[in-house]
């Protein structure tokens, strides 16, 4: 049965040689760009392959989403937790709290509860009033102290669920919630010439740990809901979640089985995941890993495991851990937490914004198609100004096509946000009750959006400068140019009479280009089809 899985390996090791064999003839970039290509032919190959040639197996997939919160502070610290901390001069931005002196003492940041009790109602978790702090035990050397506090046996938030999108927004689904606790985060290390150097900036920055249950049966649906995380966590101002920067990192639990009827497989879990195609990647790999160890008899053991993207593998890193490994108990430092009254009716009373229900209303009231929604769900202040405009009664569809057209192509070409483009929101604004009232045709309205970001100029500069505003074409003189352009191009005409109607299309072309694009293509359609009987 996995026969040919093991060609594919061998296949992948022969390519790999050849590469290596002729890397002084090809220049690095190129090689290594030719060479990971290969990496993700193949490894979508191997999948399908296995999916093809073996009983496929039932995947049991579970996340450990860590966010970095985003507050003012550490969370029990009074040191600035800026979002791109890291970047700054590192072991510039410490305290004796943060880098866990022995004689300083933590005081728990109410920010960070706030940011966590509004993560927590996002995902519809239930609060814990009080809630604990306990100390993970566990020696490495971004935890001078030997451990972490965090939050295990009575976590801030616990038993939520929250739904989701996947398969291009036509299939929902809805994953449990353990919990969603409050730690802190380590020190950051890293390697340089032999030596293993500490960077403190990031210990003590504020991480809500969320939890899910073992709900996902496949990678996409793993991928779907890590990006509605993210989404959330953005919408609502709780974390920048850029995992580019480690704002936001996965944890993959993975197991498999022959039947449902079976219990579940031996866990293994993969350890700081930073994007969204790596976490398909690693899971995909390690569901055939586990695989093949199935196949070939060999015990697949709890572990925790490295995933090394470029390699195209994963390394075991220890044995997984119980609660009782890591010995933890109550932290003494801290006083157990309790959520007064007005904090709780500020988390009550708070509007959030919740992706999902976003989406679901773009679906069932709009009718939108995922182009439009992609567009709209990627940036919170895009998704402000769509509303904005809704509510101002601008057609929803009438706006969604500007925004996903040219709107969103220049801000992802200019690595900007709608605030942010060379136009502001009035003249945007200006633009739409332009295109409402009906009077420009839809090649003008692209043409001006497109003049708008290129040079800042406002939509009725651009109508006066191409002459958008003259007169409408009359009638008589609409029929006049469609009788020249059927007269013009004879052999076209012979081939509409022969049945190939479609090139009604290049007729209409034909003539709104005679009226420099001044003309409705629907009129201009209407006198053709009289004049051809």
């Amino acid at each position: 049965m996995i026969k040919n899985l093991y060609h594919k390996h061998s296949i992948y090791t022969v390519v790999e040689s050849i590469f290596k064999s002729v890397s002084s003839y090809i220049p690095d970039f190129l090689k290594n760009l030719l060479f990971s290509v290969f990496k993700l032919l193949y490894s979508q190959s191997v999948f399908i392959s296995f999916l093809l040639n073996m009983q496929e197996p039932l995947i049991t997939i579970g996340l450990e989403i860590h966010l970095k919160l985003a507050s003012e502070t550490k969370i029990f610290c009074k040191c600035k937790n800026e979002q791109a901390l890291e970047d700054n001069q590192p072991n510039t931005t410490i305290c004796p709290v943060c880098t866990w002196q022995p004689w300083a003492l933590p005081q728990l940041s109410a920010e960070v509860v706030e940011k966590g009790l509004l993560l927590g109602k996002a995902l519809q978790c239930q609060f814990n009033n009080p809630s604990y702090f306990d100390r993970k035990s566990y020696f490495y050397p971004d935890l001078p102290m030997g451990y972490q506090i965090t939050q295990l046996y009575t976590p801030i938030n616990v038993k939520g669920a929250l739904s989701f999108f996947f398969a291009n927004y036509e299939e929902e689904k809805q994953v449990r919630i353990s919990d969603a606790h409050l730690e802190c985060d380590t020190a950051k290390a890293f390697h340089q010439g032999g030596v293993m150097l500490l960077d403190f900036n990031r210990a003590g920055t504020p991480l809500i740990e969320i939890v899910t249950g073992p709900d996902f049966t496949s990678a996409e649906e793993a991928v779907e809901f890590a990006k509605e995380i993210q989404r959330i966590a953005k919408r609502n101002n709780l974390s920048d979640a850029d995992m580019e920067k480690g704002q936001m990192r996965v944890d993959v639990n993975v197991s498999i089985r022959k039947e449902k009827s079976d219990p579940l497989g031996t866990r293994v879990e993969l350890k700081n995941i930073n994007s969204f195609s790596a976490i398909k990647r690693a899971i995909d790999a390690e569901v055939i890993r586990q695989a093949k160890c199935r196949e070939t008899g060999e015990e697949i053991q709890q572990q925790t495991r490295r995933r090394d993207d470029l390699k195209w593998q994963s390394f075991a890193m220890r044995s997984k851990e119980d609660a009782l490994d890591y010995r933890y108990f109550p932290e003494p430092d801290l006083l157990p937490l309790y959520l007064d009254e007005q904090l709780l009716k500020k988390v009550e009373e708070a509007e959030l914004i919740i992706p999902f229900q976003e989406i679901k209303k773009m679906k069932s009231e709009y009718w939108f198609h995922k182009e439009f929604i992609n567009a709209l769900i990627g940036e919170y202040p895009t998704l402000t100004f769509f509303k904005q405009l809704i509510h101002a009664g601008f057609e929803p569809k009438l706006v969604a096509k500007r925004i996903a057209g040219q709107i969103s192509g220049y801000m992802t070409a200019h690595f900007v946000n709608i605030t942010e483009l060379p136009v502001d929101q009035e003249q945007l604004i200006e633009f739409f009750n332009i295109a409402k009232e009906g009077k420009l045709i839809d090649n003008q309205l692209k043409l001006i959006m497109e003049e708008m970001l290129q040079t800042g100029a406002s939509a009725s500069d651009i109508i006066k400068e191409k002459g958008f505003d003259t007169p409408e074409i009359s009638e008589s003189d609409l029929r006049t140019f469609c009788k020249e352009v059927l007269h013009e191009n004879p052999a076209i005409l012979d081939q509409y009479k022969a049945g190939k109607t479609s090139v009604i299309g290049f007729f209409v072309g034909q003539v709104m280009r005679k009226t420099q694009g001044k003309a409705n293509p629907q009129a201009i359609s209407k006198i053709l089809l009289s004049e051809l009987g």
